[in-house]
């Protein structure tokens, strides 16, 4: 009777563990610039293409991603990216370069034989701190295709304070940074404008 007594009473707290409660649902982030690529002029005063964006092995997952300490980082389990981080990030500043710059930059890989100037990214930090703030961590490279010769070299380093608490404030802070490299690679691509014109 004994037995019979505790096979009936495992189901029900089992039952009583989960609570019953479903886990909630993931929240998905697309990565997008608001500054779209202007129509014209349609030819550029120079063809420039983004070659190659590439990211710190810790940002290649899902999860956005937090710093713990000076040596830990944690990537969410609920806050996620919707889109492959490599991709993305070159896309958007495909998009934000461009629209600093006035002219269409390409990110199409199979039109690189047309290019003048090719840049090569690197993203080394960019993430968010238990202290409420967003940093990235950047560098890039400046390669005239023609002599397959390195122009210039550049880094670039910034922190934002977010807005409010959160997963959304850290995106959108992440989304600033990412703006505001953008607009500093422009301005190295503009100096070439200038010594090409």
């Amino acid at each position: 009777m004994r037995k019979l007594v505790l096979i009936l009473v495992a189901p029900l707290l089992l039952a009583g563990c989960s609570g019953g409660k479903k886990a909630p649902e993931p929240t998905f982030y697309l990565l997008r610039a608001e500054a779209r690529i202007p129509d014209g002029p349609q030819q550029p005063p120079v063809n420039v293409g983004i070659n190659r964006v590439s990211l710190a092995d810790y940002l290649g997952q899902a999860g956005v991603v937090v710093a713990i300490n000076s040596d830990q980082v944690r990537p969410a389990r609920q806050h996620l990216w919707a889109e492959p981080l490599d991709s993305s990030v070159r896309l958007f500043l495909r998009d934000a370069i461009s629209a600093d710059l006035g002219y269409p930059v390409s990110a199409d890989l199979g039109r690189r034989q047309s290019w003048q100037y090719r840049v090569d990214i690197r993203i080394d930090e960019w993430r968010g701190s238990l202290a409420g703030d967003a940093r990235i961590v950047a560098s890039w490279l400046v390669i005239d295709v023609a002599t397959d010769s390195e122009l210039s070299r550049y880094r670039f380093e910034q922190t934002g304070t977010l807005a409010a608490d959160g997963y959304d404030a850290l995106v959108a802070a992440q989304t600033r940074l990412l703006d505001a490299l953008a607009a500093t690679i422009a301005d190295s691509l503009r100096e070439i404008n200038t010594e090409t014109g």
